[in-house]
């Protein structure tokens, strides 16, 4: 399988190491990877939050305050800190979001429209809570709301598309690109 990884979402990713062992973690939460997207700002979903008039500094003062452990990582901990089975699952719904756009490349903004989708994050509450909404989104993301497919039934919303990547070689991909490490040389996997 050849799947795109966009550099803006490896650079993300480089970063959520980080934000992870500043925040006392040993591996890397889904809310993590937003904090490493919001930390590279120059990206897809940044750009659309602002369009939406989200204050990015309280999106990420709030999920700070959310995930910060009084316990320390050390920054040489930090090679084996790797995304964890939760934040592994919503790259795969992000993988999900990218295809419903009818991208072949994942970016930061197909990882925020997982977040608005998929319960379970600290990220979630905070965009539900600031009504930044998933349709909204993805139309400030520069997505063809058309061709997204939702059209505005529950049921259609729940759907898989039929271009959908299959989860078990998107998991399998994702973790070969997750060996390989977070180098934004190499952006593509098979």
């Amino acid at each position: 399988m050849d799947f795109c990884f966009s550099d803006d979402f490896l650079k993300a990713l480089e970063f959520s190491r980080d934000e992870a062992v500043r925040t006392g973690w040993h591996n890397v939460s889904p809310d993590h990877i937003v904090l490493g997207i919001l930390r590279h700002s120059d990206n897809d979903a940044c750009v659309a939050l602002d369009a939406l008039g989200a204050n990015r500094g309280l999106f990420k003062e709030s999920i700070d305050e959310a995930l910060f452990c009084p316990e320390q990582v050390s920054w040489e901990e930090r090679e084996n800190v790797f995304p964890g089975e939760s934040a592994v699952s919503m790259i795969q719904h992000a993988a999900l979001e990218a295809a419903r756009c009818g991208s072949g490349c994942l970016t930061p903004l197909h990882y925020l429209l997982a977040c608005c989708r998929m319960a379970g994050c600290y990220s979630h509450e905070w965009l539900a809570e600031n009504g930044v909404e998933l349709k909204a989104l993805a139309i400030a993301g520069g997505v063809d709301w058309a061709r997204y497919g939702l059209g505005g039934s529950s049921k259609a919303q729940d759907s898989r598309p039929d271009t959908a990547p299959d989860p078990v070689l998107l998991a399998s991909a994702i973790e070969q690109r997750l060996r390989e490490g977070f180098d934004t040389g190499n952006p593509h996997v098979s």
